[in-house]
């Protein structure tokens, strides 16, 4: 008798682990699910949807990863193509959430899922609201990103030019706004660059010609050959007339990349150093940080 009784225990047990695991209604397998919308990477990871947490956290970081190597027209470009993808993404792990991580794990029910969906909301409420908090400081960022990006380039379009050999007389201008007007210039004279005057376009546009030349400071401020101090500098206005036509310093430098002033623009100009040969920057300006982190290698 005793045999029998756990042969029939036995026979419940298996029974009650073959049992099929209810199906989710239609409202809720078609659901929105607001954590997986607003949480994907850590979402998706707690219900093992790794695949798609991190081709999200990838994308995210792609701009980062990239500016180094990317010209700033195209970090544009990726900026746009990137944050388009990490929305459909963020939907697409909204939408198919609920039924994927039903699946993923062992609920008795609907309703014990839904229950357990509940502790994720407000978590998802504050990360949207995060969100909008850091998007104003995401864009400055980004923009801030593309001005150092078109300052490098100019750099490196200026030192061509000045490689190439030029003739007396000479105007260099480098395009870095729109329309094909070079947002600055230098008037080559006699193997220096000198003077100051202006250039009309043939649009009507009037620009300033800058380049002063003068000592370019001593051999420890110079990050280029220590020999060579005699220079010319050349101001470089990433926009133009457009203004605000102002430096950024160090110090302002330091503020904008803490966590306090990451909302503030950069100013839009730049001073280099001219060489018959090549063009740098003053050692410990902003200037030096940006060739440093931006200029392609």
């Amino acid at each position: 008798m005793i045999d029998e009784e756990k042969a029939r225990i036995a026979r419940e047990i298996a029974v009650q682990s073959l049992k099929v695991k209810p199906k989710l209604s239609s409202k809720t397998a078609n659901g929105f699910n607001i954590a997986a919308f607003a949480l994907p990477v850590i979402y998706n990871l707690a219900y093992k949807r790794k695949k798609l947490a991190i081709t999200f956290l990838v994308l995210t970081w792609l701009p980062h990863f990239t500016n180094h190597f990317v010209s700033s027209g195209l970090y544009i470009t990726m900026i746009g193509v990137v944050s388009f993808l990490t929305v459909v993404l963020a939907l697409i792990s909204g939408v198919t959430g609920n039924k994927d991580a039903y699946n993923a794990r062992d609920y008795d029910d609907e309703i014990d899922f839904l229950k357990s969906q509940k502790c994720w909301i407000p978590f998802a409420v504050a990360a949207m609201f995060l969100h909008i908090l850091i998007l104003p400081f995401q864009i400055t960022g980004h923009t801030n990103t593309i001005q150092m990006l078109k300052f490098a380039e100019a750099k490196d379009v200026l030192k061509q030019a000045i490689q190439k050999g030029l003739k007396d007389g000479d105007i260099l201008g480098v395009n870095t706004v729109e329309n094909n007007i070079p947002s600055y210039f230098a008037k080559y004279l006699k193997g220096t660059f000198n003077g100051t005057d202006t250039i009309k376009m043939s649009n009507g546009t009037t620009y300033k010609i800058e380049g002063y030349l003068y000592e370019c400071g001593s051999k420890k401020e110079n990050t280029y050959h220590e020999q060579k101090t005699s220079c010319a500098t050349v101001t470089v206005d990433l926009n133009g007339d457009k203004g605000p036509n102002a430096f950024t310093t160090m110090d302002e430098l330091k503020k904008i990349r803490s966590l306090v002033n990451r909302s503030t623009k950069l100013k839009d100009v730049y001073t280099l150093y001219a060489y018959n040969d090549d063009v740098a920057a003053k050692a410990g300006t902003v200037e030096q940080f940006a060739l440093e982190r931006f200029e392609k290698r």
